[in-house]
């Protein structure tokens, strides 16, 4: 692997990349199955976030699965774009990257071929559904099948020891997992820190039984009218989640870097229904004497350079 130069705009002291990736997660479903079918009251919060970059003039990163392309109605995913906002691939079925090479590239073919037919635009950019400790590196040549297909650069490389450590390892990711070239030439991008699913699911997670019983009961489902907050995660998990990312925020504009969160509308729908955490840290990173640039993913690989 050799490193990659990143050379922010004139101006900015910061990028941070806000990624979205869509998927009806499996972690939320009855049978555990992952895929793109988006349920309307989902749409409606992705809509939400939208209405609130717009408000800071950010555009968002969606990373969308090929399956959910094949739906009658999409207009949520036309207005998405038609309003400045990114979506790109997250395979055809939420695949792992790391599998069999040719799986891998109908998952790619097919998933290509429904955003130029069902949306009329070529996906350049692939989120890893899962993320992998080595990201691609023992896989060249799945790293060739996504080159064939199309994609310059992938984020697929996830830290998955990040609660063997003290807190604060987690928030100086963005200083140890920079973006690298594979010696294929593959970019990746690796996500840095926690995702909002191990953050609320797993790190502050305190009554599996009642997250089990909900999936069985609920899950794929529209939260009923009053929902605050899910009923198996600790009762501070979103204030601690918000002061998390602040605290990103602030290291990436003190070591002058560019960070690459992985979020999910899925659930920030379902832990943060108010809608606290995106509006607090565009307006964390907007009272920056500096700017604090909140991009797209494609915007920072157009910064890159080996």
């Amino acid at each position: 692997m050799r490193p990659v130069a990143l050379r922010l705009p004139d101006g900015v002291r910061c990028a941070i990349a806000l990624t979205y990736d869509t998927d009806m997660a499996g972690g939320y479903a009855p049978d555990g199955t992952c895929h793109g079918r988006t349920m309307p009251a989902l749409q409606e919060h992705m809509l939400r976030l939208c209405d609130t970059a717009e408000a800071f003039a950010v555009s968002l990163q969606f990373f969308q699965i090929g399956n959910g392309l094949e739906e009658d109605d999409l207009d949520y995913l036309r207005e998405i774009l038609r309003r400045g906002h990114l979506v790109d691939s997250h395979t055809y079925s939420h695949m792992p990257l790391i599998g069999d090479p040719d799986a891998l590239r109908d998952e790619l073919a097919r998933t290509n071929r429904l955003f130029e037919q069902r949306l009329g635009r070529r996906s350049t950019a692939l989120r890893g559904p899962g993320g992998y400790q080595r990201g691609l590196l023992d896989h060249p040549a799945n790293q060739q099948v996504i080159l064939d297909c199309g994609f310059r650069w992938v984020s697929c490389r996830y830290d998955a020891t990040l609660q063997d450590h003290d807190p604060r390892y987690a928030v100086e990711a963005p200083a140890r997992d920079l973006p690298y070239a594979y010696p294929t030439g593959l970019v990746e991008f690796p996500i840095q820190g926690y995702s909002d699913r191990v953050w609320f699911d797993t790190v502050h997670c305190v009554d599996q039984p009642a997250y089990a019983a909900w999936r069985a009961a609920h899950g794929h489902r529209p939260v009923p009218s009053g929902w605050r907050r899910a009923p198996w995660t600790h009762p501070e998990a979103l204030d601690r989640w918000i002061s998390y990312n602040l605290a990103v925020a602030d290291f990436v504009y003190q070591r002058r870097l560019a960070w690459v969160p992985c979020w999910h509308p899925y659930s920030h729908y379902l832990h943060d229904p108010e809608n606290r955490m995106l509006p607090a840290l565009l307006e964390h990173c907007a009272a920056k004497p500096e700017r604090a640039w909140v991009c797209t993913m494609r915007d920072l690989v157009e910064m890159t350079s080996p």
